[in-house]
């Protein structure tokens, strides 16, 4: 248990929905929210301490702790700039973030982690708890139960906040929706996130994903209602919106 003398959030430098990155001394530490299930902490710790030897860029734990009270993780000092801060900052270099983002991606695809949930038991269990039409659902698990099964390692969330970039090294961070599975669900996953948070690049980022890996734009998307009616569940009132007029059922 570590004991901050100053006030906690003094030292934030970036807040999320269910945590906060804080620097401290020579450390930082990622602190979650007040009653963060401690089975989730320990299990992401898990997922990150088996995918660390992969080189796909995730940190090491050094110690998973709690914080005036609060559960945390304390890595070594990883902080730079997130590839978010980036793209906003230096829009000139859009292509050069862009190609770094599906360069990182296409590397967590390309490695396998057995020890991982397995990625259609994960979106079936978010799409039962979405509140859903009944028969809307049973579509959507009937299109998701007849897709290719994959084992690959996919991230679940990653997003240009989730990359951050250090001198010459990169650090993808939050791993916790780490799965084994298929990468275009992966793919549909970052660009829903982009559709509601970076909307004027989420056509690129698909484009330049597809071309580069050869994957078909329309095989994408017959993920997308899956993996936006998995989001749902986690009800989430800004993301609402975008995420039902998404969830609509496309012949496979």
């Amino acid at each position: 248990m570590i004991k901050m003398n100053t006030n906690i959030n003094e030292n934030v430098i970036n807040t999320r929905r269910n945590n906060r990155i804080i620097k401290h001394n020579d450390a930082v530490y990622k602190v979650f929210n007040e009653g963060y299930s401690k089975e989730d902490v320990f299990a992401e710790a898990f997922f990150t301490s088996k995918i660390e030897g992969l080189k796909v860029g995730a940190p090491s734990i050094e110690q998973v702790t709690t914080i005036n009270g609060q559960w945390a993780f304390m890595y070594p000092d990883i902080y730079g700039e997130s590839l978010y801060t980036l793209m906003m900052n230096n829009p000139d270099k859009l292509d050069e973030y862009m190609d770094k983002l599906i360069k990182i991606q296409t590397n967590i695809h390309s490695k396998k982690c057995p020890y991982l949930p397995v990625q259609k038991q994960k979106l079936t269990d978010y799409i039962n708890s979405a509140h859903l039409d009944r028969y809307l659902k049973l579509d959507l698990l009937d299109m998701l139960n007849s897709s290719p099964k994959h084992k690959k390692l996919c991230h679940g969330n990653l997003t240009p906040h989730n990359i951050i970039i250090k001198d010459d090294n990169i650090y993808v961070t939050d791993w916790n929706h780490a799965s084994q599975g298929n990468a275009s669900a992966d793919v549909a996953r970052t660009y829903l996130w982009m559709l509601i948070n970076m909307p004027d690049y989420a056509e690129n980022y698909l484009e330049r994903f597809c071309n580069e890996t050869n994957t078909s734009s329309k095989y994408v998307h017959n993920w997308i209602p899956i993996v936006a009616a998995a989001r749902y569940a986690k009800n989430i009132p800004e993301e609402v919106k975008i995420l039902n007029g998404l969830i609509s059922v496309m012949e496979y």
